[in-house]
């Protein structure tokens, strides 16, 4: 590999959001060695012409159904020539100066990762800066940060996945996005936290600066039922993935009250979620052990250097 950017943009009937954010993206990578990795996932519209038509260098690769946002990834990011990988969803629009903030932290060997600041286009402040919250046996991504740490460079627990910079060479030694998590919902945490146990830092960036339109697509493909259950289910696999002793036993000694909790105060969905994700223990455990074997850090001692 060289030095230059990969950009990676999957895609599933974005035409209209192509269309229109495609061009900032170009833009922001003036001045830079760069390419454009662009996945269809099974799209019926007219996306592939329109990437074709606004920028001809465009790699791009199909595939006749849709699948989900890990496996999609992956293969892009495999056809990456160069070392840094550029994630962005299509309804992500960055800042034209955006990058250069978020380079210069990847010189250090010990950073996987880079997340800029995120706005929603409402100008309110989106997800880009993401702790852990650790009680009554759930671990909780905590978005709505303070204020004054919205503006400081500092370690985050998890990233974004619709907008992140990265090394090509610590992904696919991760091992990628973790496909159990597919179609979509907490496969980028998952990737951030097992970084962080290995060693890795994740820094939040706030001098770059994207614009997010929020889970547009998910919501064209997917119910809010179904969303809520799959977030559900995802959360559950992270945990017994994840966590080790003592939050896993902390985890394992809350369920069965939260469980019963949520099953009389009619919120059936969290319970779906956790028979589906029970369903997978025996693929989540293969995994476990799998990643028993690098840990380098425990789950406190990454809540304390993020500040979780």
């Amino acid at each position: 590999m060289s030095k230059g950017i990969s950009v990676c943009i999957v895609n599933l009937n974005g035409e209209e959001l192509i269309a229109a954010y495609l061009p900032k993206v170009i833009e922001s990578m003036d001045n830079y060695k760069w390419e454009l990795i662009f996945f269809d996932n099974g799209s019926d519209d007219n996306s592939i012409n329109i990437v074709r038509e606004l920028y001809p260098p465009a790699r791009v690769l199909t595939s006749p159904i849709n699948l989900g946002f890990s496996k999609a990834n992956n293969i892009a990011i495999k056809f990456a020539s160069y070392d840094y990988v550029l994630l962005l969803n299509t309804d992500v629009v960055p800042d034209k100066d955006f990058l250069a903030p978020l380079l210069k932290h990847l010189e250090s060997e010990t950073v996987f990762a880079v997340a800029p600041k995120m706005y929603r286009f409402t100008d309110e402040l989106d997800d880009g800066i993401r702790f852990a919250e650790f009680r009554t046996g759930l671990l909780t991504p905590i978005l709505n940060v303070e204020k004054s740490l919205r503006n400081e460079t500092s370690f985050t627990t998890f990233f974004c996945g619709g907008a992140v910079l990265f090394k090509k060479d610590i992904f696919l030694d991760l091992g990628g996005f973790d496909i159990i998590y597919s179609p979509y919902s907490w496969e980028d945490l998952d990737l951030a936290y097992r970084c962080w146990k290995r060693g890795y830092q994740v820094i939040y960036e706030p001098a770059s600066v994207v614009h997010h339109y929020r889970e547009k697509t998910a919501r064209k493909v997917f119910s809010d039922s179904y969303m809520r259950v799959m977030v559900w289910r995802n959360r559950f696999i992270f945990m017994w993935k994840n966590l080790s002793m003592p939050c896993l036993a902390q985890h394992i000694l809350h369920l069965p009250v939260k469980l019963v909790k949520f099953l009389c105060t009619g919120r059936s969905l969290y319970v779906v979620g956790f028979l589906w994700a029970l369903n997978l223990l025996p693929a989540v455990m293969y995994r476990r052990a799998v990643e028993r074997k690098y840990i380098k850090r425990s789950d406190y001692e990454i809540f304390n250097l993020t500040g979780a």
